[in-house]
C-alpha cells in the first residue's frame, strides 16, 4: 500500500497540462462594486471561483479576505493550489479593497499609540464596525445570491485585518465558521480585544467558530521578539485559554517577519480548519470509485458541507488505471464518475472515450469524444 501511496503522490504531481482537462489561466478575478447604504460609499471586490466552478453543480466554501489590493492573488493563488492538491476543499475567494483600511479596519476611534504618540493617521480610524456590518448585510447576501456558496464563510486578513477577524470573532461569531487573524495588530487601544474577553463585553453569545492566529518575528533576527504585537498576541491568546474557548490556535512564524508572514498563515490557517481532508493521508486509502466517494460523505458530514469528489483527483486515478495499470474497466468507472458529475467538462468526456478506446469499443469511444469536441466549442 505504502508504494502504491508514493505511485499514486507521483502521478498527482504531474502538471494538469499532461492530464485531458488541461491547466487554467491566470486571471485577475471578477471586479464588483456595491454602493453600499451602510458605509455610505462605493466598495469594490474581487471574486476569484474555483477552476472547476463551470464545469460542475458543485457548491462551495466562501474566503472572505480583507485587503484586496494586497491580499487578492494571495488568497486565490493559494486557495487554488490547496484545492488543486485536495489539501482542502476548493473555495470562492472574496477580497475586500479599501479606500481607508485604517477607517475599515480599526473597530474604536482611537488617535493615540498605547505609548502615547498621537497621529493624524488615525483620525479616521473607528469605522470596524460599520464595514462588519456592511460585510454582512450587504456583501455576503450578494455573494450567497450570486454564486453557488456552501454554508461555510470564512475571515481572513492581515495586521489591521487581522485585528478585525479577531475583532469579528468576538462581536460576530456566528456569521463565520472561521478566522484567520495574521499577525494581527491586537496592541489596537491598549489591547482592545483582550480588554473585551476579559470583561465579557463582546456580543457572541457562544464563541465556537475556528479561530487561527499566527505570529510573525517582528524584532532584530537572533533576538527574542518582545514588539507591541507579539505581547499582545500571546496575552490575547493566553486569556483565550484561560476562558477555555475550544477550536483555536496559536502558530509562531520566527522565520517570517510581519510583512512576509501572509503566505505561511493562510496555508496554516486553512490547514487548521480543514484537518483530515487530505484523502491520501487516510491510512485506509485505496484507489476505488467506492471508497473515494465514501471519503468525502464522511467529509460532508464533518464539515456540513456536500463534497463531491474533485474532478481533477476521479481524472487522475482513472488515468492511473489506464495508462500506467492498463486496468480499463477501473479507469472507465472514475471517468464516468466525472461525466456524471462534472458534465460541463469537455476534459471528463474525453478520458472517458480514451477509455472505451482502449477497451476496442469504438462506438462509445466516439460518442464520448464527440461530446468532448462539442463541449469544447
Amino acid at each position: 500500500m505504502a508504494n502504491l501511496k508514493i505511485l499514486l503522490i507521483s502521478i498527482l504531481m504531474v502538471p494538469a497540462v499532461l492530464s485531458g482537462q488541461g491547466t487554467t489561466s491566470v486571471i485577475p478575478g471578477e471586479r464588483h462594486t456595491i454602493d453600499s447604504g451602510i458605509m455610505g460609499r462605493e466598495i469594490e471586490y474581487r471574486v476569484h471561483l474555483p477552476a472547476d466552478y463551470d464545469r460542475g453543480l458543485n457548491r462551495y466554501p466562501v474566503l472572505y479576505i480583507t485587503d484586496g489590493g494586497e491580499h487578492f492573488f494571495l488568497a486565490s493563488g493559494t486557495t487554488e493550489f490547496m484545492g488543486s492538491q485536495f489539501v482542502i476543499p476548493e473555495m470562492i475567494v472574496v477580497a475586500i479593497f479599501h479606500e481607508d483600511r485604517k477607517h475599515d479596519l480599526t473597530p474604536t476611534h482611537c488617535t493615540a499609540t498605547n505609548e502615547g504618540f498621537e497621529s493624524d493617521g488615525l483620525k479616521v480610524s473607528g469605522g470596524g464596525e460599520k464595514f462588519l456590518q456592511f460585510i454582512g448585510e450587504e456583501l455576503i447576501p450578494g455573494i450567497e445570491r450570486d454564486y453557488r456558496t456552501a454554508p461555510c464563510r470564512i475571515l481572513s486578513g492581515h495586521s489591521l485585518g487581522g485585528l478585525f477577524a479577531v475583532y469579528a470573532f468576538l462581536t460576530r461569531n456566528d456569521l463565520f465558521n472561521a478566522f484567520i487573524a495574521m499577525d494581527p495588530a491586537l496592541n489596537w487601544d491598549h489591547n482592545l480585544c483582550e480588554r473585551m474577553l476579559k470583561t465579557a463585553t463582546f456580543r457572541s453569545p457562544d464563541l465556537t467558530s475556528k479561530l487561527y492566529i499566527s505570529s510573525a518575528h517582528n524584532a532584530p533576527y537572533g533576538k527574542r521578539d518582545r514588539s507591541p504585537f507579539r505581547l499582545s498576541q500571546d496575552s490575547f491568546f493566553k486569556a483565550l485559554n484561560a476562558k477555555k474557548v475550544p477550536n483555536t490556535k496559536h502558530e509562531y512564524f520566527e522565520d517570517q517577519n510581519h510583512m512576509t508572514v501572509p503566505y505561511e498563515s493562510l496555508y496554516a490557517g486553512l490547514t487548521f480548519i480543514f484537518p483530515g481532508f487530505y484523502i491520501l493521508d487516510d491510512p485506509q486509502f485505496v484507489p476505488e470509485v467506492p471508497f473515494v466517494q465514501e471519503f468525502y460523505e464522511k467529509q460532508s458530514g464533518l464539515y456540513g458541507i456536500e463534497f463531491t469528489p474533485p474532478e481533477r483527483l476521479m481524472e487522475m486515478l482513472g488515468n492511473y488505471f489506464l495508462y500506467d495499470v492498463n486496468d480499463y474497466h477501473r479507469s472507465r468507472s472514475f471517468f464516468e464518475f466525472n461525466t456524471k458529475h462534472y458534465p460541463h467538462s469537455s476534459g471528463a468526456f474525453e478520458c472517458l472515450g480514451r477509455a472505451y478506446e482502449a477497451m476496442g469499443d469504438t462506438v462509445n469511444a466516439k460518442r464520448n469524444l464527440k461530446k468532448a469536441l462539442e463541449l469544447k466549442r
